[in-house]
């Protein structure tokens, strides 16, 4: 049973931003009334043309159930009996020796083990808890409502001033409740698998908030507001989003780039054969059992329970991948999940990150063929020295330290340090194809070159909003992030980007940023620009389109004057004192001011939210307590401390008061010493990551981070404390 109730608001108009709070102030009238929230839908009705806006209330007499996403298995699962039913049902000996042989053997792959996870898992019954409360409560709700029903026969003031009273303590009776609850739950919760990292589970939503339901808004200007709709308009979305840019150059020049492709293959040396233990190696080690599955549902925890056989089924189907060099169709569909951008409206249906989720197994394939792509990457130098994105050992410190050091430099020498700092838009989503292939063409093996196509093409997606999925749609362009190889396949994508002499080129990824130096103003300027002329022809080159309106232009100096404004695709870069580079704000004189009162901010925003665990009030232990801050809180403002740990100490002292206030809070004193906590302070943490730091560049594989920490030896004009200065040797 249900019934439908039209709430009409009055006076001014009110649109979607308004109406979603409108709605909640209705249920929670519902709610003081003594309607559950679980029996509760509320949706607001923008179909009729009205100034105003009505909301349609849907109160159930059952409650609302949401369907839980389907899955293959759960705790309950009878692993031995999955083994035994796999090694009956799975056949080893089918040929592969052609496509729709790999085809057919990835297909019975899934299907067997779909099966056979299916009949070891029971149903799970759904425990909906009940709003509770204890018997007095109960007794005391009873009692109020015969008196309200007194009152409302004789209107009695004696009546009524009895039934505020009760009201006042059933208050009063709830929350005393609520609070021991909470203060029963903190008591329990602990970071061991002995609670079931009961502690962590409470933080989660720190991290992960609940993300809220809104209608997404067509190009039409109507509204999709069921899941059919919004997962189709998605897509739709997707299609224009997973293509090529168009070519702004003219098609001759691209004749080369087809004419490569169409020309025959180099022979070269076949890829080494998989062995199993390889592979078995990879599903125990290497899978993260955390990590979502794709369409087929078949998770790495799922995987790490297979049965030798099924390890040497991988085996034989993975060296047959190698040996025809084509990669199932089975394992080229992405199920793609649909996120709101922080801070974004939820409106807009470009104002979504696309979050790839690709079949387990074919990502342990993709981990096995990387490790016999890198040896030939490093032997070919195929990645320069100054990319530090997804590269083993390489971090973004070391990247941002080399810009540091750029700046320190020039500074210390009275010159102008004029620096460029570039976006690329939707960097990953954008990748030419046919560019792509050519360069692989190029620079790796034939072998590499015929599986890395067929990896590459004809690749579809799936979009999953909610219950609701699309049917499937060609990704024309596009390596997925979610992928082993997609960032691989970017650097190589990207790695002849133009570099200079004279200028410092730094990326991190798709972050770019170009640095030149000179006494002259003019001459850095001049620098710059050549070199931003020859990265504006390769970017139309290769397709690739930058984010104008994320452009930024800085000189670093002590000096007054500023380097000529530099353009790029004829337009200028905007200029300002202080840039945001890989999460790190870079001001002109670089004395990391502005980054340390955006840290203190982030700080206490983040200390607000989990307030409830950590202060004063909160029964949880102060062990617990101490833990979550250095697992949360201290990560925040140690970030790239081996950088800014060279600030001034009046800045230092910010970020020390609020260790300090933190601290107290958790042991609830007004005095205290970091000696008894056994808690470093700020400036004994700037020595510890900076020594740790410094010993790591010493055996850095990247000859540009070595440089990083020599020392010139030659007196300083300027107070600067340098990186190398902070470690404790």
């Amino acid at each position: 049973m249900s019934m439908n109730l039209e709430v009409v608001s009055t006076g001014e108009p009110t649109y979607w931003p308004t109406e979603k709070k409108k709605i909640l102030d209705i249920i929670d009238i519902c709610v003081t009334r003594g309607i559950s929230k679980k029996y509760l839908d509320a949706e607001s009705c923008l179909d009729l043309s009205s100034d105003h806006s009505p909301i349609i209330i849907t109160i159930n007499s059952q409650i609302l159930k949401k369907e839980k996403p389907p899955m293959l298995c759960n705790k309950h699962t009878d692993w031995t009996n999955f083994r035994k039913l796999l090694e009956e049902s799975l056949v080893t000996k089918i040929p592969l020796k052609t496509a729709e042989d790999i085809i057919e053997a990835a297909e019975h792959f899934n299907q067997r083990i779909q099966q056979a996870v299916w009949n070891s898992t029971p149903t799970s019954s759904t425990n909906d808890k009940e709003d509770s409360c204890s018997m007095a409560v109960r007794d005391k709700i009873a009692s109020k409502r015969k008196l309200r029903k007194q009152w409302q026969k004789t209107r009695s003031p004696e009546l009524k001033a009895k039934l505020n009273k009760a009201v006042k303590e059933i208050r009063a009776m709830l929350t005393n409740e609520k609070k021991q609850a909470i203060d029963n739950y903190l008591i329990n919760l602990g970071a061991t698998e002995a609670t079931d990292y009961s502690l962590w589970k409470a933080t989660k939503k720190l991290k992960q908030p609940q993300i809220s339901i809104s209608p997404i808004r067509t190009e039409s200007g109507k509204w999709a507001k069921s899941n059919e709709e919004k997962a189709e308009l998605f897509a739709n979305n997707l299609n224009k989003v997973f293509a090529p840019n168009l070519r702004e150059i003219p098609p001759e020049e691209e004749e080369e780039i087809h004419q490569s492709l169409k020309s025959d293959y180099q022979p070269g040396q076949p890829i080494k054969k998989f062995n199993i233990k390889e592979i078995e190696k990879i599903i125990l080690t290497d899978l993260n059992i955390r990590k979502n599955p794709g369409y087929d549902l078949i998770t790495a925890k799922i995987l790490k329970e297979l049965p030798s056989i099924g390890h040497r089924y991988l085996t034989h189907l993975y060296n047959a991948i190698l040996r025809t060099s084509f990669f199932p169709s089975q394992w080229k569909v992405a199920q793609i999940i649909m996120i709101p951008k922080l801070g974004k409206t939820k409106e807009e249906v470009t104002l979504y990150r696309p979050i790839s989720l690709l079949p387990i197994a074919a990502k342990v394939f993709e981990k096995l063929l990387l490790k016999r792509l890198l040896p030939i990457i490093e032997e070919e130098n195929l990645i320069p020295n100054h990319q530090f994105g997804f590269r083993r050992q390489h971090t973004t410190i070391e990247q941002v330290h080399r810009i540091v050091n750029k700046i320190h430099h020039s500074l210390e020498g009275k010159r102008f340090c004029s620096a460029a700092f570039l976006d690329i838009t939707q960097a990953f989503d954008k990748v030419w194809h046919t560019g792509l292939l050519y360069k692989i063409k190029r620079h790796l093996p034939m072998n590499f070159n015929l599986i890395l196509k067929s990896y590459l093409e004809n690749r579809h997606l799936l979009v999953k909003y909610q219950d609701a999925t699309t049917n499937l749609h060609l990704i024309k362009a596009r390596v997925l992030q979610g992928s082993v190889l997609g960032p691989v396949l970017y650097l190589i994508f990207t790695k002849d980007l133009p570099t200079s002499p004279l200028v410092v080129t730094a990326t991190f990824a798709d972050d770019t940023a170009v640095q030149a130096s000179s006494s002259d103003p003019a001459v850095a300027f001049q620098h710059l620009q050549l070199n931003l002329n020859e990265i504006q022809s390769w970017l139309r080159k290769w397709r690739i389109r930058v984010n104008e309106s994320k452009f930024v232009h800085i000189t670093f100096t002590t000096r007054r004057e500023t380097c000529p404004p530099v353009t790029l695709n004829n337009q200028l870069i905007p200029q300002s004192d202080v840039v945001k580079y890989l999460e790190i704000h870079l001001d002109r004189k670089l004395t990391w001011q502005k980054h340390i009162f955006t840290k203190r901010k982030q700080l206490g925003l983040k200390l607000s939210k989990m307030y409830w665990l950590v202060g004063h009030r909160s029964k949880l232990s102060v062990e617990n307590k101490l833990l979550l801050y250095k697992a949360i809180l201290k990560p925040i403002w140690t970030y790239d401390i081996q950088l800014w740990g060279s600030a001034a100490k009046s800045n230092i002292e910010i970020l020390q008061r609020f260790q300090s206030k933190v601290l107290r809070l958790i042991i609830n004193v007004f005095w205290l010493l970091h000696k008894e906590l056994q808690v470093l302070s700020v400036k004994d943490e700037v020595s510890k990551y900076s020594t740790n730091y410094h010993d790591r560049l010493t055996d850095h594989p990247n000859a540009l981070a070595i440089y990083l920490m020599k020392r010139t030896g030659r007196t300083r004009r300027l107070k600067l404390t340098l990186s190398s200065d902070l470690a404790a040797f």
